[in-house]
């Protein structure tokens, strides 16, 4: 069973959405998943992950930072 982080960061919510669509399924196939929110400044000191994905808005070819 492996540990996943998903940093996201969202605009309008379609971020989220996909990120929370992947989760579900990531927990159905047994492994456990955190779900972050880039625009909170999260301190990810002392934790451990297996895998890790970023999911971020892109919008008109321009990025958050």
């Amino acid at each position: 069973m492996a540990k996943v982080l998903i940093l996201y960061s969202t605009t309008d919510g379609h971020t989220i959405e996909i990120c929370t669509r992947m989760a579900s399924v990531i927990e159905r196939e047994g492994d456990t998943v955190e779900m972050v929110d880039l625009k909170d400044g999260p301190s990810l000191d002392g934790f451990e992950f297996d895998k890790v994905v970023i999911g971020a808005s892109i919008r008109y070819g321009k990025h958050q930072k």
